[in-house]
């Protein structure tokens, strides 16, 4: 349970729909699913020099695991911690994999003549749009496109080096607790899952709560693995 004193921002973020928050040091941001076809992609950067981003090969390779969840850490390329998952009711619907949707993958996807009634411009939004959109708001473009953080859906690995999405999708209420080792600047697009070939254009809107949660010290992460404490050891020294 959220404390209502502890909350500095609730609210929607509907359907195909962009958004783009700074998240302090301490704060953690929940993206709860308010429907049963929830699909979300975030990029993350450190919001002081955006130049250090997220960087998925590294979350997976520091950890020896593709497949993330409460305990897991998101690392920078410099070795830290930019947000550590602190809850997953989910069990498990998070995918550094998949990669985001661009306009020729939606059209194949969903059909190029469809319009669904959340979109602005009365088409169906690709991330990569969603995304080029809102960094532009803080002077980033193309070159600052990353590998994201999908939310809400899991992409398995088949028969050695096959992706398949998996077809289990998050129940309405779930929700994913990240909590930031840095002020980061996380931008948000809620549009289907590139992989996502079922032809229904209709992601469920996500309900966005950002509040303060932990004054950040080393011992708090006695339960993470070793790799995570350098991480977080590395974070905190960066802001001494």
């Amino acid at each position: 349970m959220i404390k209502s004193e502890n909350v500095v921002l609730k609210e929607i973020l509907p359907s195909s729909v962009k958004w783009s928050k700074i998240i302090k040091r301490g704060q953690t941001v929940r993206l709860k699913a308010l429907g049963e076809n929830a699909s979300l992609s975030a990029m993350f950067y450190n919001a002081s020099n955006v130049a250090e981003r997220f960087n998925s090969a590294d979350t997976v390779k520091i950890q020896w695991n593709a497949f993330l969840g409460k305990g897991k850490v998101l690392f920078s390329e410099m070795g830290r911690v930019l947000f550590a998952i602190t809850d997953d009711t989910t069990e498990g619907l998070l995918d550094v994999l998949g990669g985001i949707s661009n306009e020729r993958v939606i059209k194949e996807n969903f059909g190029g003549e469809a319009t669904y009634q959340s979109c602005r411009n009365g088409y169906h939004k690709s991330d990569k749009e969603n995304f080029l959109i809102e960094l532009g708001k803080y002077g980033m473009g193309k070159k600052d496109l990353i590998q994201a953080l999908n939310l809400f859906r899991k992409v398995d690995v088949k028969e050695g080096s096959n992706l398949v999405l998996n077809q289990r999708c998050a129940k309405e209420g779930e929700y994913i607790d990240l909590t930031a080792h840095m002020d980061i600047l996380l931008v948000l697009s809620n549009t289907p899952h590139a992989m996502d070939k079922s032809g229904v254009y209709k992601p469920s809107d996500v309900e966005i709560s950002i509040f303060e949660s932990v004054e950040i010290k080393d011992e708090d992460y006695k339960d993470y693995s070793d790799e995570a404490k350098r991480g977080f050891k590395n974070t905190n020294r960066y802001f001494v």
